[in-house]
């Protein structure tokens, strides 16, 4: 009976050892293999298409490669160029309106301080000299030290912000060579892609092989729906904005849903880039008239997206759509806002793990 205990207690630990063992190892050399982890991933994808080409138009591999990676870059500097286009025409329009957005928000200012601020001065300084000498001098203590604080605190901030600029200019060339890597990468990847697969057969046991080729279909399975999901869930954002804009009677409405489309896949912050200042602006301009529809639309737009994110990612992605809220929740606990980043990776990660059937054969594993 001890034995029969023993031996699945034994084989959790050797599994949970070599779990650990394995999750160091990765920890310790992602950071220097992470770019031909993504040229693998995106060869997967590119692979069937490149065979496809060299079998259909009888053209060398090499050339099939070239020619899929070429037009897929050229359709992504298209799609930039469009969006770029789109955004100078709508900064024309906002250079030419914005002198007379600036003299109106100067006006509204100059209002305020002549109808409320020096009011309110002269009430409180006329309060202040009725004070005895010491709650003056102990209020004027205060106040010292609240706007030395207050500078101490700001000074702080923006020397935070002047150290890191450098910081991020200096990241640029690094990334540069780290695209130029995943990009030369996957070309030899897609182009020796038979000859991989063929030294991986002749190199691997069966049960291997079968696991990679489960992996390999789960990956792209994942990475398509997942990239499905953003599609949707973007177009359908893009679409409520225009939507929301043209009752509205803003004009460039289409550029602005343009625009938004495209800082929607910011995490976090998303469309309230846009839509922050522009409310703010108005309610300080007393533009309520303005002010009133587009906090409506950015509320619709953010609560028709919490509502329709878990299970539009659950219905591509193959997850249930509780697991995908509580892994939703789980990573905003663990890393704060930037959890949302992590959630699709480890949704994606378990996917691929449970399609491929490990987590069964780690149980059957256990159990001997």
């Amino acid at each position: 009976m001890y034995k029969q205990l023993l031996d699945p207690i034994l084989r959790g630990v050797f599994l949970l050892a070599l779990l650990f063992i394995i999750f160091f190892a990765i920890k310790m050399t992602i950071g220097y293999i992470y770019p031909f982890i993504i040229a693998f991933i995106i060869a997967v994808f590119l692979s069937p298409l490149v065979s496809f080409i060299e079998t259909k138009w009888k053209l060398p591999r090499t050339i099939a490669t070239l020619t899929v990676i070429i037009t897929i870059f050229l359709f992504f500097i298209g799609i930039v160029v469009v969006i770029v286009n789109e955004v100078i025409q709508g900064t024309i329009y906002l250079m030419e309106k914005l002198p007379i957005y600036f003299q109106s928000f100067i006006d509204l200012m100059e209002n305020m301080i002549n109808d409320h601020i020096l009011p309110l001065y002269q009430t409180i300084a006329s309060y202040f000299e009725s004070l005895d000498e010491s709650h003056q001098t102990a209020i004027q203590e205060n106040l010292v030290n609240f706007l030395e604080n207050l500078a101490n605190g700001g000074t702080i901030f923006l020397q935070s912000i002047l150290i890191q600029i450098p910081e991020l200019v200096s990241k640029f060339p690094g990334s540069l060579t780290i695209f130029i890597f995943i990009v030369l990468a996957t070309f030899m990847i897609v182009n020796d892609w038979h000859n991989i697969t063929n030294l991986l057969t002749k190199l691997l046991p069966t049960n291997i092989l079968s696991f990679i080729y489960d992996l390999q279909k789960g990956i792209k399975k994942a990475f398509t729906g997942y990239l499905r999901a953003q599609f949707i869930l973007i177009f359908i954002s893009a679409l409520i904005i225009y939507i929301g804009l043209l009752i509205i009677g803003s004009e460039h409405a289409l550029t602005i849903a343009a625009i938004a489309a495209l800082v929607d896949l910011l995490p976090v912050i998303g469309t309230g880039v846009i839509f922050v200042p522009w409310i703010i602006y108005s309610f300080l301009t007393g533009d309520y008239s303005n002010t009133i529809p587009l906090s409506i639309l950015y509320m619709t737009v953010i609560i028709t997206r919490q509502f329709i994110e878990p299970k539009i990612l659950s219905a591509s992605i193959g997850i249930n759509p509780l697991v995908s809220l509580m892994i939703l929740f789980v990573t905003i606990q663990i890393w704060g806002f930037g959890g949302v980043l992590f959630a699709p990776i480890i949704l994606i990660t378990i996917y691929v793990l449970y399609q491929s059937g490990i987590f069964t054969k780690m149980i059957q594993f256990i159990k001997g």
